[in-house]
C-alpha cells in the first residue's frame, strides 16, 4: 500500500510538531509526502495535471495540517479547488477506492473539543466537510488522527505517538488489535536485513511471541463464538 501525506503549513520548517513527524516519513518505502505550500512558492500556480496523475498511485491520501479557526490552512483549500475538479471527481471517479485521512495538530487539548466544552464543537463535526468530500468521491473516510498539545508531551509520550502515527500512515485499516500486530510484523521482519544471525534469531523470537499471542487471540474468539451459539 503506498500512502501520500499532502501537508498545509505556511511555516513547516519552523514546526516544532511537523518536524518531529517528518523524522518518521523516511522510515517508511511506501510513504511520500509533499508540502502543498511549495508547490504555489514559485509562480501561486501549480501543474494540475501532474499532481492529478500523482494521486492516483497512492491508495490512501492523508491531508496533514494545524487547525486554523476550525479548518484547515488556507493552501489545502486551494489545493483542493485547484486539483480536485468535477471532472476529475465525479466524472471521472478518480479518486474511488482509495482512503482519505485526516493528521490534524492542536494547540488546545482535544478534550476541549466536545459539547458542553470550551470549543462546544468535536473534532469530528469540525472535519466533516472533508468526510463530505470523502463520499462525493467515492474514498473511504478514515477517523481523523489528532495530535494535540505536542509541546507538553514527555518524550515517552512522543514516542507512543509516533508509534501511531506510523501505524495510521500504512497500516491495513481498520486499526484494530489485529491489524497493529501485523503491521508490527513487518516492521519487524523488515529490521532483520543486515542483522547478525544472533539478533535476527532475537527478532524472531519475538516475532512468534506475537503470532502466538495473535493465535490464542483468535482461538479465545472461536471460544467464545461456540458458547454464544450453544445459549441460543
Amino acid at each position: 500500500m503506498k500512502t501520500l501525506i499532502l501537508i498545509s503549513h505556511p511555516k513547516f520548517e519552523d514546526s516544532g510538531t511537523q518536524q518531529f513527524l517528518k523524522t518518521s516519513f523516511y522510515s517508511l518505502d511506501d510513504v511520500k509526502y509533499q508540502v502543498i505550500d511549495e508547490l504555489y512558492a514559485d509562480t501561486g500556480k501549480i501543474d494540475i495535471d501532474k499532481e492529478q496523475a500523482a494521486l492516483k498511485a497512492f491508495d490512501r491520501i492523508v491531508f496533514q495540517f494545524p487547525m486554523y479557526w476550525y479548518s484547515s490552512p488556507a493552501s489545502l483549500k486551494q489545493f483542493m479547488d485547484d486539483v480536485f475538479t468535477r471532472n476529475y471527481i465525479v466524472a471521472n471517479r478518480s479518486l474511488k477506492t482509495k482512503e482519505l485521512g485526516i493528521v490534524v495538530t492542536l494547540g488546545d487539548a482535544e478534550a476541549d473539543f466536545q459539547a458542553g466544552g470550551p470549543e462546544a464543537f468535536t473534532i469530528s463535526e469540525l472535519l466533516r466537510p472533508f468526510q463530505a468530500f470523502a463520499h462525493k468521491a467515492g474514498m473511504q473516510y478514515l477517523k481523523p488522527f489528532v495530535v494535540d498539545q505536542f509541546g507538553y508531551m514527555d518524550p515517552t509520550q512522543k514516542q507512543r505517538m509516533l508509534i501511531d502515527y506510523l501505524q495510521y500512515l500504512s497500516a491495513e485499516m481498520p486499526l484494530n488489535l489485529a491489524n497493529r500486530e501485523q503491521w508490527l510484523v513487518g516492521r519487524l521482519q523488515a529490521t532483520k536485513e543486515g542483522k547478525s544471525d544472533e539478533q535476527q534469531q532475537a527478532i524472531d523470537l519475538v516475532i512468534n511471541s506475537i503470532e502466538d499471542q495473535q493465535n490464542n487471540v483468535e482461538s479465545l474468539k472461536e471460544d467464545v463464538k461456540m458458547i454464544r451459539d450453544q445459549e441460543e
